[in-house]
């Protein structure tokens, strides 16, 4: 037999004893014709060889073709086996090529193992991929794609990127797609904006390559996705912060700057009463422009995800009193109360809930407002209420939104931030609360929000974590269990001195 380009070609007899062996592979493995012709498998190969071996031989020897990997020492060999048959059609020996493949198989795996750590990559990435076919149907996506549009990966698949995308942008996304396929570019990033499965719009980040074959022809795009709602909501905040800021700040700012402006220039020729009502106005502007600036600073603060909540055994009657004392009130306003009680709360976030809610019945409402503080065996109920108009039913869902003010309200004469309302719900959430807007029949409104009980309260008055749930129903709540008899009638003593200088 000639040498052939393999490592080895062989026959064999029913015995597994070689009748003819040539090839090129056989001196690297110390074998030769000499060491192999008229030996069996057995006396030649070590055993493990063996056992992979010998069942590829029976089959061939039985009929049956077959080609398998064969270890021998440190290399991979591939042995393809084949029955020869006699003019009868008779088996009477086996033809065997053996080819090496080390090299060929090593590669194999570097790849297999580089396309399953790509797969994971893909399947398991925080961000959006998809594999895109040059037509623009979606051959493959990931779980976080799937969950950004709202569909399933099976429903996206049956899809192109042209059906979920935006109208708008999809001319942007199809003369990239032309030119590269004319070959001017193989990336391109940019923002748009998907349809999700629901109807709803969300904005991502798109960067697509576009993958080749060896001889340069486009074979299909690698996409990557990433969800841009918290950035695009935080633009959106931004613009409006600073809409805010250069609207309603201009106002009170022109208002002090006129009246000090005002003050300096004709103080002598004004009387006292004059210069008293002019620091009048100056310093309500200030407070204006200083509430303004707070609020736009709290909303900063709880956007920062290092803000943090200090809750403790808060006496509700302190901090309402003490809110009621520190504010400029214009409008009278009537405080009940029928005991004290102690919420788990942090007691500056209480403070700023009960200040915003009170200044916004103010601004908004119509006396008379009206806070009540009752207090039965386990709960303690807290609830601000007023006799004005309220908001337009259409308005009730985005009451708590930040920057908005109903048409009413933008149409008065008292000016907003939009920002009051949007603090109480974030700080109630904070501390582990609810908030809600109820009108009441007849005119007026209450705005419902409820607060977990100290636990070392719940524990003594036996209270179950559930039966919090029915406070979320309620108007203006403050859930608490009372202290002993003797705290509350030091309590008690306490906050009458105050409700005696506040109910009007």
């Amino acid at each position: 037999m000639r040498s052939f380009e393999v490592a080895a070609i062989f026959t064999v007899d029913e015995s597994l004893r070689f009748l003819s062996v040539n090839g090129n592979g056989l001196a690297p493995l110390g074998l030769s014709r000499e060491t192999l012709e008229g030996k069996t498998l057995f006396e030649v190969f070590p055993a493990d060889t063996v056992r992979v071996a010998e069942p590829w031989f029976r089959d061939a020897l039985a009929g049956r073709s077959s080609t398998v990997d064969v270890p021998l020492t440190d290399k991979i060999f591939s042995q393809h086996l084949t029955p020869i048959r006699d003019e009868s059609g008779q088996v009477v020996a086996a033809l065997g090529v053996v080819d090496d493949v080390t090299d060929r198989r090593a590669g194999e795996r570097a790849r297999s193992e580089s396309d399953e750590r790509f797969r994971l990559s893909f399947l398991h990435a925080p961000i959006g991929k998809a594999l895109v076919e040059l037509d623009g149907r979606l051959r493959e996506v990931n779980t976080a794609f799937a969950k950004l549009t709202q569909y399933s990966e099976h429903e996206l698949v049956a899809r192109s990127f042209q059906d979920i995308t935006h109208p708008d942008d999809l001319d942007a996304d199809l003369d990239h797609l032309s030119r590269w396929l004319a070959g001017e570019a193989d990336t391109y990033a940019l923002e748009k904006r998907y349809i999700t499965g629901s109807g709803s719009i969300v904005w991502a980040q798109l960067s697509v390559t576009l993958v080749r074959d060896p001889e340069g022809e486009p074979q299909y795009f690698i996409a990557q996705i990433q969800d841009l709602t918290d950035r695009k909501a935080y633009e959106a905040s931004l613009r409006d912060m600073i809409a805010t800021l250069s609207h309603d700040l201009r106002t009170p700012i022109s208002v002090v700057t006129g009246y000090v402006e005002m003050l300096l220039d004709s103080w002598d020729s004004l009387s006292d009463e004059d210069r008293h009502n002019h620091l009048l106005k100056t310093n309500a502007a200030a407070h204006s422009v200083q509430a303004l600036l707070e609020n736009i600073l709290t909303v900063s603060a709880l956007d920062d995800a290092g803000f943090s909540t200090t809750p403790t055994s808060v006496r509700v009657n302190e901090v309402v009193g003490e809110v009621l004392e520190g504010l400029n009130l214009t409008f009278s306003i009537t405080l009940r109360t029928s005991g004290d009680a102690t919420a788990h709360v942090d007691r500056d976030h209480l403070a700023r809930i009960m200040t915003n809610l009170i200044t916004n019945a103010g601004k908004y409402g119509a006396e008379p407002v009206v806070v009540s503080i009752r207090t039965d065996t386990l709960w303690v109920t807290t609830e601000v209420a007023d006799r004005g108009p309220g908001v337009p039913s259409e308005f009730e869902a985005h009451l708590f939104d930040r920057f908005t003010r109903s048409e009413n309200a933008r149409s008065g004469r008292e000016r907003g931030s939009g920002l009051g309302l949007h603090i109480v719900r974030r700080l109630v959430l904070l501390n582990g609360g609810d908030v809600r807007y109820t009108p009441t029949p007849g005119g007026g409104r209450r705005s419902p929000f409820a607060y977990p009980v100290p636990p070392t309260h719940l524990r003594t008055c036996g209270v179950l974590t559930s039966s919090r749930s029915h406070l979320r129903d309620s108007w203006l709540t403050i859930a608490m269990c009372r202290e002993t008899a003797e705290d509350q009638l030091a309590d008690r003593r306490r906050a009458a001195s105050r409700v005696r200088s506040w109910i009007l």
